[in-house]
């Protein structure tokens, strides 16, 4: 005789708890995986708490920041000495738009050593991530050293050229023929001495970390930006509105911010057709201060603006070389405004028009010291 079998049923919560154990099992197995894969990243890697304390870490941050078990809970300024850090962290926590590439500076302990510190929101916790870009830094400075040094040389052959070119077109009794190549040469050679010159400004913005700071009083500043714009517009007949609702200044570099915002005034002008309309603006907002110029111009298709700031980069060769540029106006105006802790905005449409603005932080903007 075959016993009975006792099938007992497997009830919905029986099997809804079956299935939470798994799906915990897998999530366990998921956060193994990527704690793994942190573990072995050579970047360092902390996750910190909302009190800005260490909750967890990789081998490369022990490593690097000399971290112990006991440091769990610990604040990470306690570890990382640098004032640029601290004013980093402190503008992402008002605002995740303070910067996206993060803080470059050089090592606490090892001045040759250079770091670049990257913080993530991520939840209620920030996540920091340190690469060292030593290699890399070292490499941009040979490249600095180059271009400067070539164009330093390439000055002086280019300036006898020039003043030779200048001597032999003057002579009366030049051939209508000769008269023209002479012409053709001084304009290329014109046109490379100005490539050399924001070659050699370029390389002296990058090459100093540190310029004569000072107070900039933004008003005067960009009355003179206003007035030397009307002088270039005389031949394009643009009207053109200067907007200034605030006396707030900055405090950096005037003699590099004049040549950036002016830079971006004259593109502006050179690049809308004429009789067209363009403002010059300085507005307070919540976060700073901001600059802006605007256009209803011909506008920058989106596949370009990206690439925009690049050296030599031209959204068209012909019309850039027709206008005067040298391709290194917008690469000079990046490299100044990161000076200054901002970088460029540009927001752009084809055929109607371009607004460049710079947003700067509380921390550069000064009341005035007249009022």
């Amino acid at each position: 005789m075959i016993p009975a079998i006792t099938v007992t049923p497997v009830t919905e919560n029986e099997q809804q708890h079956e299935q939470n154990q798994i799906d915990q099992q897998q999530a366990i197995g998921q956060l193994e995986k990527i704690r793994s894969s942190l573990r072995a990243l050579q970047d360092a890697v902390v996750l910190l708490d909302h009190n800005d304390g260490l909750e967890w870490w990789n081998q490369a941050a022990q490593t690097l920041l000399l971290l112990q078990v006991g440091d769990k809970g610990n604040c990470i300024f306690d570890f990382i000495k640098g004032p640029e850090f601290r004013d980093y962290y402190q503008a992402i926590s008002i605002s995740t738009e303070t910067s996206n590439d993060g803080v470059h500076m050089a090592s606490w302990r090892d001045p040759k050593r250079y770091l670049r510190c990257e913080i993530t929101p991520f939840g209620d916790n920030k996540l920091l991530i340190i690469y060292d870009e030593t290699r890399l830094h070292h490499l941009e400075q040979m490249r600095r050293d180059f271009v400067g040094n070539v164009s330093h040389e390439l000055r002086t052959p280019l300036t006898v050229l020039m003043g030779y070119l200048e001597n032999f077109s003057e002579q009366e009794d030049i051939t209508p023929q000769w008269r023209r190549g002479f012409e053709l040469m001084t304009q290329q050679t014109t046109r490379m001495n100005r490539i050399i010159n924001d070659l050699l400004l370029l390389s002296k913005i990058e090459i100093e970390e540190t310029h004569q700071l000072e107070y900039i009083n933004m008003t005067k500043l960009l009355t003179q930006v206003y007035d030397d714009a009307q002088a270039y517009n005389q031949e394009y007949g643009h009207t053109i509105h200067l907007h200034i609702d605030t006396y707030d200044g900055l405090y950096g570099s005037e003699m590099y911010l004049n040549s950036a915002l002016s830079n971006l005034v004259i593109n502006a002008i050179k690049y809308t057709p004429k009789g067209g309309n363009i403002e010059i603006s300085w507005t307070k907002t919540s976060e700073g201060c901001c600059f802006a110029v605007t256009d209803d111009g011909i506008g920058i298709a989106d596949t370009h603006i990206a690439r925009l700031t690049e050296r030599f980069y031209r959204v068209d060769s012909s019309r850039s070389r027709a206008t005067g540029g040298t391709g290194l106006g917008l690469a000079i105006v990046k490299h100044v405004l990161y000076q200054h802790n901002t970088s460029l905005h540009i927001n752009s449409k084809q055929d109607m028009g371009s607004t460049f603005s710079a947003k700067f932080p509380m921390s550069q903007v000064r009341t005035s010291v007249d009022n």
